[in-house]
């Protein structure tokens, strides 16, 4: 590795550790979402999903929350602005710098959110560990999976094993909110479709396209029932978002 990429490796790994405060959060410095540098845009990116996820459920005191591809606390810091006291907020992340970001800055400070790293294998953000492991929680305990933009890195394989695995975790009516990139009249998965959106993919699995009936099919043999379905939701990735119930 040239001295310069070495350099700019290890500033950017202290930077992704040091914080500062907005309107009484802790909010990182080095931020891995695309697009929101600047502090009221990534709270606010936080508080609409989550003004949006309350159209489904209650976030009340017992509540529980899955966070999966939690990152950096993004969607932890939009529940402490509209619900604090949830029950039971769990983050996982395949990003072990972020899990600690997050332990530091946010579970130090609030018992009901918790963070848990796992060495799980994406060829975009983990390439070197090649196990898939099984979701680190207890069957039938959370109320609600949220999934932002983790879907749209991953191919059929790893989206059915973990819908599987989402819908053991999840209590009989508790909900799935994903982001993802999916289409009408295009091919059933595709991986850095040439164009799309008019934008340019870069390295492996940068966006994977899904056709709506394919993904949402996906869904329901994970045995899933469609709340909802809104195509391309969020205006900043133009990911759609999906919201499903497990059943029986």
């Amino acid at each position: 590795m040239k001295i310069a990429q070495l350099f700019k490796r290890l500033f950017h790994r202290k930077l992704s550790h040091q914080t500062r405060r907005y309107k009484g959060l802790y909010l990182p410095l080095a931020r891995s979402n695309e697009g929101l540098s600047g502090d009221q845009e990534y709270v606010n990116s936080a508080v609409e999903q989550v003004d949006d996820l309350m159209q489904f459920c209650e976030l009340k005191s017992n509540m529980h929350i899955l966070d999966f591809g939690c990152g950096q606390g993004r969607l932890a810091n939009g529940l402490l602005v509209r619900a604090p006291n949830i029950g039971c907020y769990y983050g996982i992340d395949t990003n072990e710098e972020s899990i600690n970001w997050c332990k530091r800055w946010i579970q130090r400070y609030h018992s009901n959110f918790s963070f848990i790293h796992v060495a799980a294998h994406n060829a975009r953000y983990n390439p070197s560990v090649n196990s898939r492991p099984e979701l680190p929680a207890k069957a039938n305990s959370f109320d609600v999976a949220f999934l932002n933009s983790v879907f749209s890195h991953m191919l059929t394989d790893d989206v059915q094993f973990y819908l599987t695995q989402l819908h053991g975790v999840l209590r009989i009516g508790g909900i799935i909110y994903v982001t993802a990139f999916i289409e009408k009249d295009v091919p059933p998965v595709e991986e850095n479709p040439v164009d799309y959106l008019g934008r340019k993919s870069t390295g492996a699995l940068h966006r994977v396209r899904y056709e709506k009936s394919f993904f949402l099919g996906l869904v329901e043999n994970a045995g899933f029932s469609l709340v909802s379905y809104i195509n391309q939701k969020i205006e900043r990735t133009k990911q759609t978002v999906v919201v499903a119930r497990k059943i029986a």
